[in-house]
């Protein structure tokens, strides 16, 4: 699994889940069966001409979110004092 923080891309021997035990919910959030992210760095929820959910953030990196993660993400984000 590659984690990127900062520019730098971290290589680690876990899973995502493994990963996601450790993180704090109210910071870090899955948004994808292959992403987690940082909900501080998120600067709009937009959506996708298909359909689909895109996170923005702060480096302009743009993420789709998977279909079963669509309204947990947005009820985090509503209520997070971050977006």
């Amino acid at each position: 699994m590659c984690v990127h923080a900062k520019g730098i891309t971290h290589i680690m021997r876990s899973t995502m889940k493994e990963l996601e035990k450790l993180l704090d919910p109210n910071i870090f959030q899955r948004i994808h069966r292959s992403t987690i992210v940082n909900i501080t760095q998120v600067v709009n929820l937009t959506n996708h001409a298909n359909g689909e959910l895109v996170l923005i953030l702060k480096n302009k990196t743009q993420l789709k979110i998977s279909r079963g993660r669509k309204n947990k993400i947005k009820d985090v984000l509503n209520n997070s004092m971050y977006f």
